[in-house]
């Protein structure tokens, strides 16, 4: 397979006071096209700050240092100007479907006029609209003309992490990266996006790269795995392999860790 995104060395240091923080020190990632690939690991072992740095969408934080390569098809993401990167984007390359979607969704706009933005200008007002609603239906939501009429705070939160995902595929994106897409819904909620992304992989052929610390949803979607701890990628295997024998100390108590809360009568101290 052709190497989608191949991310050589990146790293990517922060100024915290009159610290440095290396939150991601120096990471090769592979994604090839149409294969769904995980990083897992805890809260704070860089992952999302890997996500943001390739895709270019950094926070409002200050960096002390950012270095390597993020070669999307050959192109470095990392190396591109601010015209080329907004030309890569508009024209299906990667997005980004963030763990909260209330924070990146406009609440003072419909989710109809959200989406027809993210869709020009390729298509005109008509063609965007029926763009817009055949999306919704993609990602599983069958009233999508109603979906279109309301505003985020009206949807529930699977309906809005779904109108997010319909959002980011409005320009065809190759690679879809999901920072923890899961979080903080309910089970039920859960396991319709996780069908949402897997419909989305394996029947739409998108590339996809799903940042999470759940090593149910790592499990259940992806091919491949990278774990990250301290900045670092500590073990890369397939799915399969990781689980059934991780090589890294780190590794393997993450996966029994996982086992121990699934355990009858297993209780989370408070």
């Amino acid at each position: 397979m052709a190497a989608l995104l191949d991310a050589r060395q990146v790293k990517v240091h922060l100024r915290v006071g009159d610290r440095i923080v290396r939150a991601v020190d120096g990471v090769d990632i592979i994604v090839n096209a149409g294969e769904c690939v995980g990083i897992l690991g805890e809260s704070g072992s860089g992952k999302t700050t890997f996500a943001r740095a390739v895709t270019r969408l950094m926070p409002n934080v200050e960096l002390a240092h950012l270095s390597g390569q993020a070669l999307f098809e050959g192109r470095d993401v990392l190396a591109m100007g601010d015209g080329d990167l907004r030309r890569l984007r508009r024209h299906g390359s990667f997005s980004m479907v963030f763990q909260d979607p209330l924070s990146h969704l406009n609440p003072t706009r419909k989710i109809g006029s959200q989406m027809e933005e993210a869709l020009r200008p390729a298509w005109d007002r008509r063609g965007a609209k029926a763009r817009a609603a055949e999306l919704l239906r993609q990602v599983g939501l069958g009233d999508a003309e109603r979906v279109l009429r309301l505003y985020p705070h009206e949807l529930s939160g699977g309906m809005r992490q779904r109108a997010l995902i319909a959002m980011a595929l409005a320009p065809e994106p190759k690679l879809l990266v999901a920072d923890e897409p899961t979080t903080a819904l309910d089970a039920t909620v859960q396991i319709q996006v996780i069908e949402t992304l897997r419909r989305l992989n394996r029947e739409n052929g998108v590339a996809m790269l799903v940042i999470s610390h759940n090593l149910g949803l790592v499990a259940e979607l992806c091919d491949r795995v990278y774990v990250m701890y301290g900045g670092k990628v500590v073990e890369s295997a397939g799915i399969i392999e990781l689980f059934e024998a991780p090589k890294d100390p780190y590794t393997a108590s993450l996966i029994e860790a996982g086992r121990r809360l699934l355990q009858p009568g297993y209780e989370v101290a408070s």
